[in-house]
């Protein structure tokens, strides 16, 4: 029997990981190719789930208020229609009606609440969100928009043949059209080295000649066979013939293959063979540092081929024209409209039309240079780049890190989420361009550039100011001397001069008589203003005027409110006048003490309206009945006051200061009645939790003081936790601002330390030199006055010596002055024997 399999149901993990790899690989249009890699989904599911749950770009993250604004409003201007309200909200058309069903589930639970509306034992009715959860047996009909099922430990078969199917097809990046052409490149290249091999064959055998296809001589020198300008080296010293011959020896022994240059086809058949040798061996045993290794090497290959790819020129696209016909039209007629007033104003007095100059916009209009725009950023390069890298990176099945993906200066591209952020551009307008128009008015002139530290905005002369009304830039007057002021004034008033004298002759005379008696119609009891009020100097005395108020109603408050004191949040009036009247016997009347206890209460209950505490059960909306007194009133009650009090304490002509200083110097005297004091007042009471108030003990149940000490206990660990929060955040800031200077301070110490320890050894040398100078005192003259003696000793010695030397000297001279003597004594004999032998030759020869 045929096994038929219902497609759909909830997601796992794997199927999940799978349908992410595969939309890597085969992009977000087929659909169909991508649903053949899971089993139990079809290809609408397959999109249905990636748009609307594993897009990258979908928001995840917890709703704001802002977001539910706006989702509630756009529901009430576009009921039901989710896929519009989506894009505009930021989220997905499920997110958005899941959340649009819970804000009205709570609104409705909160309704029900305030209502009571409950059984007898307080049980309610289902809610919205129980009567649409699903019960046992159901089926989601929306499994999409849910998180993915984790993968069990033990798989069965199915899976593990789909999870093998999917990694084999993945992995296969080459498909039957690349491997055809891979197939024709080979064959191609085969063909060539055949021919070429062939060639060189025929060449080596005399067949062929080199010179056979340019056997005409050209004219000049062959810059392929010879080198121009070449200059031989001279000959040397030594025999460089073995060198010469070993680079000019013939490849005996070498491929064609090696001897060219390696090509592309090579180099990625070279690849293919090492990735099915590292597969093999990865079968074989755990290979996961060399995966690492090749995932590495892989990623800086791509980064290198990336960046020869996206260094190439696009073409040149040029936004749309924002001018079209009809604006043509309109300044056309604007500039018809100019000309027609001017032709009418020309049509008056000449001396009138001496007064006007040139107005026409249109003229510096057309001789107008377009400004430069600004650099912006390429988004669709660093989109192009994104995607890229999310289409060449590894499966998600072998558990490597995520693609990086690149990010622009503005915290993204545009393009993250289903409402992506257009960047029109657009041609500026030369005329509402800010350039400089002191020196020149043409319209076309490139803008000179502005000085540092001056503004260009204040006080700018308007572009078409041809009469000089307006005055010039009063900015570019800062740092001037006051000659060059003085020089500046004196040739505005020339120019003024020359202006005047330019002027045309009057032609008429007008004499005008006025009445003695409207001399005065202009000031009446000088109540009439001479000139209106200034618009920022009115604005300035009604912000003075409002502070002013802003100031008494601040000081109108009573001292408990100025100075943040302990006040009840809720105050019950007739309960407290009866805690007053119970007190103890004061020495004023009765009516009085009813009339301070009434003023009292009165205040107390202002207070808890006008400047409600947190836990205060009065709506925000109800107004206090109490009357403020005047402030003249209650600077006369603070007058009486201090003086009553300055006469009991026995300084009637005090001050407030000098009573406040007496009245600390007499508490330092005679002590604090600690009766009285809140600390040990509040030791007699007990906390109301439900009226958030100090009552007596007797007032409450034992369980409402349980929850009131419970209440003071959360009130503490409440401030104790923000305590601790602040001091960490102070410490942190302090760590920070004062990081710099615990390092310095580090540093200094530990330089102080050395230069301690070298104090100390210096000071140590010191006293050894200071001791060694007192002994050598002490011995060194005795040392001095024997080494003089030993010096005279040697210098007598010397002079002894000297004149021993100088008499044998004497004598050596004299003994070689006798032995000279003898030498020529001896000789003179020889020749006088060597004569009387020749002499006796002679006689006997004779």
């Amino acid at each position: 029997m045929v096994r038929i399999i219902i497609k759909g149901g909830v997601w796992k993990n794997t199927e999940d990981e799978v349908l992410k790899a595969a939309i890597a690989k085969y992009g977000k249009n087929q659909w169909a190719r991508i649903s053949s890699l899971l089993v139990r989904k079809t290809p609408k599911q397959c999109k249905a789930r990636w748009y609307e749950w594993l897009d990258p770009s979908i928001k995840k993250t917890e709703w704001s208020k802002t977001e539910d604004e706006k989702l509630l409003h756009l529901a009430k201007l576009m009921p039901t229609q989710w896929r519009t309200i989506a894009p505009i909200v930021g989220r997905t058309a499920t997110q958005c009606l899941e959340r649009y069903q819970k804000l009205l589930d709570e609104a409705e639970a909160k309704e029900n609440e305030d209502l009571g509306l409950a059984g007898p034992e307080g049980d309610a009715g289902p809610s919205a969100d129980d009567v649409r959860r699903l019960r046992p047996g159901e089926i989601d009909p929306d499994p999409e928009t849910k998180p993915a099922r984790p993968d069990p430990i033990d798989m069965d078969e199915d899976e593990k043949e789909m999870l093998s199917e999917a990694r084999a097809r993945l992995a296969n990046t080459q498909g039957k059209k690349a491997k055809r052409k891979a197939r024709e490149r080979q064959l191609e290249e085969a063909r060539r080295l055949a021919a070429l091999q062939k060639r060189r064959e025929l060449k080596a055998a005399g067949v062929l000649s080199g010179n056979m296809r340019n056997n005409s001589k050209k004219k000049g020198m062959d810059y392929n066979a010879d080198i121009p300008f070449e200059k031989k080296a001279a000959p040397g010293f030594y025999d460089t013939s073995e060198e010469q011959a070993r680079i000019t020896s013939a490849p005996v022994g070498q491929s064609l293959r090696r001897l060219e240059n390696k090509r592309k086809t090579d180099d990625e058949e070279a690849e293919r063979r090492k990735r099915q040798k590292k597969a093999a061996e990865g079968k074989n045993g755990d290979n996961s540092h060399q995966t690492k290794f090749l995932a590495a090497r892989d990623a800086q290959i791509q980064k290198l081929k990336e960046a020869e790819s996206i260094g190439r020129r696009r073409k040149l696209v040029l936004p749309a024209a924002q001018v079209g016909e009809s604006e043509l039209e309109d300044i056309v007629k604007i500039g018809q409209a100019g000309e027609s007033a001017k032709a009418l104003v020309n049509g008056g007095s000449e001396a009138s039309g001496r007064l006007l100059t040139e107005y026409e916009g249109l003229e510096n209009a057309r001789m107008a240079r377009t400004p430069r725009t600004a650099p912006q950023q390429d988004n669709v390069l660093t989109e192009a780049r994104n995607l890229r890298n999310m289409t060449i990176q590894q499966t998600p099945l072998l558990g490597e890190e995520n693609t990086p993906l690149h990010i622009g200066p503005g915290g993204g591209t545009g393009f993250e989420s289903a409402t992506p952020r257009h960047q029109v551009a657009f041609t500026p307008n030369p005329l509402a361009t800010p350039r400089d128009t002191e020196q020149s008015g043409d319209v076309a002139a490139t803008p000179r550039t502005v000085r540092a530290g001056i503004s260009t905005t204040p006080l700018r002369t308007p572009m078409r100011d041809n009469l000089s009304i307006n005055p010039a830039d009063q900015t570019s007057f800062v740092g001037d001397t006051p000659r060059e002021q003085k020089l500046r004034e004196s040739s505005a008033k020339r120019a003024l001069k020359a202006g005047f004298l330019n002027l045309p002759k009057p032609e008429n005379n007008f004499e005008l008589l006025v009445p003695d008696d409207e001399g005065g119609d202009g000031d009446v009891d000088g109540q009439t203003p001479m000139s209106e009020e200034d618009a920022a100097e009115r604005d300035a005395r009604l912000q003075r005027i409002r502070e002013e108020n802003e100031r008494k109603a601040l000081a109108r408050r009573s001292q408990a409110v100025q100075r943040n004191l302990p006040r009840p949040a809720n105050v019950d009036m007739a309960q407290l006048m009866n805690d007053l009247s119970i007190g103890e016997e004061d020495v004023l009347p009765a009516d009085t003490m009813q009339l301070i206890n009434e003023e009292l209460v009165n205040i107390l209950q202002h207070d808890s309206i006008a400047h409600p505490l947190p836990g205060s059960s009065k709506p925000g909306s109800t107004k206090s009945a109490y009357h403020m007194p005047a402030d003249d009133d209650i600077d006369a009650a603070r007058v009486t006051i201090h003086l009553e009090l300055a006469t009991m304490v026995g300084f009637p002509d005090a001050n407030p200061d000098q009573l406040k200083e007496g009245l600390a110097a007499l508490a330092k005297t005679e002590g604090v009645d600690e009766s009285v004091s809140w600390a040990r007042v509040r030791q007699q009471l007990v906390f109301d939790a439900a009226q958030n108030r100090w009552t007596e003990p007797a007032n409450l149940t034992p369980e409402q003081r349980i929850d009131g000490y419970t209440a003071l206990l959360n009130q503490c660990r409440e401030k104790m936790a923000k305590e601790a929060a602040k001091s960490a955040k102070l410490e942190k800031k302090l760590g920070v601002t004062l990081g710099g200077y615990q390092a310095r301070a580090k540093t200094l110490a530990k330089r102080m330390t050395e230069a301690f320890e070298e104090f100390q050894k210096v000071k140590v040398d010191y006293e050894s030199f200071s001791r060694l100078k007192v002994n050598e005192s002490a011995v060194g003259p005795r040392r001095v006055e024997a080494l003089k003696e030993e010096v005279e000793r040697l210098e007598r010695r010397e002079r002894s010596l000297q004149a021993q030397y100088a008499q044998l000297e004497s004598e050596r001279q004299e003994a070689e002055e006798r032995v000279s003597a003898l030498e020529d004594k001896v000789m003179a004999n020889a020749e006088a024997l060597n004569e009387a032998v020749l002499a006796e030759m002679d006689v006997v020869d004779g």
